[in-house]
């Protein structure tokens, strides 16, 4: 008797650990550094601008958790019942449909030839 449990353990050993709210730790990676290249250097200027510099220091930082805590919650969503790598896929196609990143993958249907003649 197996249960649903036992088939996704293969599943569950060759994925990478979830963290935070369901995120791996490549996943929280991505999500503080494109917060820190993002909320730091904006907050800095901003703050810069009013003559506290280092104030905006410290707010971009404070930005950066509400980010990952804001970012790792969608990220739960977007990977409830979903495959493991789907939203990885999604976003591969979405930089290809906006011309903005190349994608290995064939999206259209046709009639493919392996490029072999057949000499008789």
């Amino acid at each position: 008797m197996t249960t649903d449990r036992n088939e996704l353990l293969p599943l569950r050993l060759n994925a990478e650990p979830s963290i935070f709210r369901g995120c791996s730790l490549s996943e929280l990676m991505m999500l503080v550094t494109t917060g820190a290249a993002i909320l730091v250097p904006s907050s800095v200027i901003i703050c810069g601008l009013f003559g506290y510099l280092m104030m905006g220091v410290g707010i971009g930082l404070l930005l950066i958790i509400g980010w990952v805590v804001i970012g790792a919650t969608v990220l739960q969503k977007l990977k409830r019942g979903r495959p493991l790598g789907f939203y990885q896929l999604r976003l591969r196609l979405w930089l290809e449909d906006w011309h903005l990143r190349k994608s290995p993958f064939i999206r259209q249907s046709r009639v493919w030839d392996v490029g072999r003649r057949v000499r008789l």
